[in-house]
């Protein structure tokens, strides 16, 4: 069977630069169509804008996670593509990137080679496997958008010790916290909290986070690389149901546009799934929504995708650090920083998705504007998540886009992050969670297949817990970085595919 050549894959838009007070600009990322090159080498263009590397303030940068996989033609079967983990086995031109790899040869990293903030013109990569694979598989390679966080101390909690709604007492969480662990009760109200072993990740070492929550066409790309029987444990109606019905929301309120394209065959033939937010049967048009938000989420998909991406799901800790950075903690603190009683009027602005321009477009915007402008209190099911990014300009600064210390968007408001908690529950202690990284590969069924991840959210499975409030809610205090008690309340809602409900993950 000879190559099938991918046509060029948007993988998801809206960068941004969210570093202290300079401007918040918005971006693209694109990944060119893949050629196989000699026996074991791939090649494409990759370009986007905006990109950083800073040595001062955050001094940190963006990156690109590339993975690749492979459709074995004679099964049909979509498999992870191991890469060299020796740097000169891959290539990329001109002056301003450099490929980072990885130990366990899940993927490579690209990110600029000097400390630089601009675009990335189009560059060529070439990427070596570290095994043989046929010349005449097809093909897919993909791109997330990650921001890296450094290694450093961070407080966790803002000293409030549980009352306002807030669970977090207050921690500086250091080296030798990692070293030693926490005790059961020492971080959070109520002393349900289970004993963190010192594996658990807390967020003083170094990792990526996804710039971005997971966007609807993600979400879609990944669905087509399943089986049937995998599909229709990650969906909510049966891969053979009629072209046009959704997929994973059971009716239109939430703005999630995720349709079947084309039915598959019952336990034979995959769907195709596509993005038709608008509903008028023509799929992936440009305002079909394919970067909003993927709401109704639950958890088990959230695992699958972490694990097909070679990803991991991240723990509170990690999303206050993201939040926070090494800033001191102050109460009620929104990611952008300024808390919510200083200046006056808080720092809080309402986008609701029934106030956009460019609707279901990668131009999506808000007519609204404002210091910590930001999707929540729609207390509207016919309303939905906004654009992944939606915040940032060309103009805005961090507080304005609503972004995090390090450049993360919409860590509050859109929908919930799903984290990897301490608590424990169902005779299952998660606060001994060890990082372990997703292998590019899942079960038959369609779940993940790495072990030491919670199986399920919720208090009935223990270790899920959300974090960072939804385009939904209208309490603000679920959009605070320390707020606990109100995503305890929500805990269940990864239980189910919920509107208000989805999620990133780190490496």
């Amino acid at each position: 069977m000879k190559l099938k050549k991918i046509s060029k894959l948007i993988v998801a838009i809206s960068l941004l630069i969210g570093i202290s007070n300079s401007n918040v600009k918005a971006n693209n990322l694109t990944i060119g169509t893949p050629s196989i090159v000699g026996s074991n080498t791939i090649q494409f263009t990759v370009q986007w804008d905006n990109s950083w590397r800073l040595a001062t303030g955050p001094s940190n940068w963006d990156a690109v996670w590339l993975f690749v996989k492979y459709q074995d033609c004679a099964t049909n079967l979509w498999r992870h593509v191991d890469l060299s983990t020796t740097v000169s086995n891959h290539t990329v031109t001109g002056s301003q990137l450099e490929v980072i790899t990885v130990s366990d040869a899940k993927g490579v990293y690209l990110r600029q080679n000097t400390n630089a903030v601009g675009n990335i013109t189009s560059a060529t990569v070439t990427l070596t496997f570290s095994t043989l694979v046929n010349a005449g598989y097809n093909y897919q390679v993909f791109g997330v958008e990650m921001v890296n966080i450094p290694t450093g101390n961070f407080v966790l909690g803002d000293c409030t010790g549980g009352t306002a709604g807030i669970g977090f007492y207050c921690n500086t969480i250091n080296a030798a916290t990692q070293a030693a662990g926490l005790a059961q009760g020492a971080y959070a109200a109520g002393g349900w909290a289970a004993t963190l072993t010192s594996a658990y990740p807390m967020g003083v070492n170094s990792f990526h986070i996804m710039k971005y929550e997971i966007s609807q066409e993600q979400y879609v790309a990944f669905l087509n690389t399943l089986t049937y029987d995998q599909q229709l444990n990650l969906t909510s109606v049966p891969p053979q149901s009629a072209a046009g019905t959704l997929a994973i929301a059971p009716n239109t309120n939430g703005r999630n546009g995720i349709r079947i394209q084309t039915p598959g065959a019952l336990s034979n033939i995959p769907a195709v799934y596509g993005n038709d937010l608008n509903n008028n049967g023509t799929f992936n048009e440009a305002a079909d929504g394919q970067n909003i938000a993927c709401n109704y989420l639950q958890w088990s998909d959230l695992m699958a995708y972490l694990d097909w991406s070679a990803l991991r799901p991240m723990t509170e800790f990690e999303y206050e650090k993201a939040c926070r950075g090494t800033l001191p903690q102050v109460v009620n603190e929104y990611a952008w920083g300024v808390p919510a009683a200083q200046p006056s009027p808080a720092p809080l602005t309402q986008a609701l998705s029934s106030a956009i321009a460019n609707a279901g477009t990668a131009n999506e915007i808000s007519t609204t504007s404002g210091n910590g402008l930001c999707a929540w209190g729609a207390n509207n099911a016919a309303l939905g998540p906004l654009r992944c990014g939606f915040a940032a300009t060309g103009s805005t600064s961090r507080v304005q886009a609503g972004a995090a210390y390090y450049g993360c968007m919409d860590m509050a408001g859109n929908v919930w992050e799903q984290c990897v908690g301490g608590n424990q529950s169902a005779g299952t202690n998660y606060g001994g969670f060890t990082g372990i990284l997703g292998d590019g590969l899942l079960l038959a069924t369609g779940y993940t297949n790495t072990s030491g991840w919670p199986a399920w959210g919720g208090s009935n499975g223990g270790g899920g817990i959300m974090r960072g409030g939804d385009w939904f809610t209208n309490d603000a205090r679920t959009l605070q970085i320390s707020d606990r008690w109100n995503a305890q309340n929500y805990v269940n809602l990864n239980q189910t595919r919920d509107l208000r409900v989805g999620g990133r993950g780190v490496r």
